[in-house]
C-alpha cells in the first residue's frame, strides 16, 4: 500500500510541476498561424461531393485548404476554388502581422523549427513545412501560390516604405 501512495505521489508532482503549457516558437506557428481558422469564411461549394465522410471541413484555415486540396486533384474548378482561398487566408495573416511561408521537401519541416525560433528576421516570416519527402502536387501548387502572394505584399510594403523616405 506504501508504495502505491509513493507512486501516485511521485505521478502527481510529475504532473503538476513539470506540466508546460507554454508553446514552443515552432508549435505556436502551427497551431495559432497554419491552423487559424476564420470563421466569416463560407464553405467552398462543392467540396462536400468530393471529401470523404467526416472530412467535409469549412476551408477556413491554411491547414485545412493543403490538408484536404489533393481531394479535389480531378475537379479543377474545386481545386482552383481552394487555392484562392488559400491566398485569401495569407492575405489576412499578412494583414494581422504574421505572414506565412510554406516550405517542402526533405529536412523541411526541421529547417522551419529552425527559422521559427529565431523570429527576429525583418518580415516576420513564420514557416511551415506541408511535407517532407513526398509532396503531391496540389499541395506543391498551393504552397507557391501562398509564397507568391505573400512575398508580393512583403516587397510591396518595402517598396511603399522605401518611397517614403
Amino acid at each position: 500500500m506504501k508504495n502505491i501512495c509513493i507512486v501516485f505521489f511521485l505521478f502527481f508532482v510529475n504532473q503538476v510541476f513539470f506540466q508546460n503549457k507554454e508553446y514552443s516558437n515552432p508549435q505556436k506557428a502551427f497551431i495559432e498561424v497554419f491552423g487559424k481558422c476564420f470563421d466569416d469564411l463560407a464553405p467552398i461549394e462543392g467540396t462536400i461531393n468530393i471529401l470523404p465522410e467526416k472530412k467535409n471541413v469549412r476551408f477556413c484555415s491554411l491547414y485545412q485548404c493543403a490538408s484536404r486540396i489533393v481531394y479535389a486533384e480531378e475537379e479543377k474548378d474545386i481545386e482552383n476554388a481552394i487555392l484562392k482561398r488559400a491566398k485569401e487566408i495569407a492575405i489576412r495573416l499578412y494583414n494581422q502581422g504574421t505572414p506565412i511561408y510554406l516550405t517542402y521537401g526533405m529536412n523541411s519541416s526541421a529547417q522551419a523549427d529552425l527559422d521559427n525560433e529565431i523570429l527576429t528576421d525583418d518580415d516576420h516570416l513564420v514557416y511551415i513545412s506541408v511535407g517532407e519527402c513526398i509532396v503531391f502536387q496540389p499541395v506543391a501548387k498551393l504552397s507557391e501560390e501562398v509564397n507568391k502572394v505573400t512575398m508580393e505584399l512583403i516587397n510591396n510594403y518595402k517598396a511603399i516604405k522605401q518611397n517614403a523616405k
